[in-house]
């Protein structure tokens, strides 16, 4: 099957912007990481949405396979950042709540 022909992806995919801020379509990287962490974790989206909206244990373990995948990718720091926002996107899409984190330098702001 046709990687973009699973339906979550095919929803998925159908909401990402093409204008705005983004001076190119990137809909077909996003696609990409989507699918290396597909690969990653064994299992096809349709497949996982369905087991993570069923099961909460099931929706925590694929957020934090999510956050071990994008730490092993050779990429920037801000590239894991958005790799990781990515597949949560695709997740919070398909609807079940995921809860996104700004940048790491964020959290070690002291106050102004």
């Amino acid at each position: 099957m046709e990687f973009s022909s699973y339906e979550t992806v095919a929803r998925w995919t159908e909401s990402l912007s093409t204008g705005g801020f983004r001076p190119v379509d990137d809909r077909p990287r996003k696609l990409e990481l989507l699918e290396q962490f597909c690969a990653s974790v064994g299992v096809d989206p349709d497949t996982m949405v369905a087991k993570a909206r069923a099961d909460r244990d099931a929706k925590n373990t694929y957020l934090r396979q999510l956050v071990a995948w994008a730490k092993g990718l050779p990429v920037s720091d801000r590239g894991r950042h958005d790799a990781e926002n990515t597949i949560r996107g695709f997740f919070m899409k398909n609807g079940f709540r995921v809860v996104t984190k700004p940048y790491q330098d964020v959290y070690k702001r002291t106050g102004s």
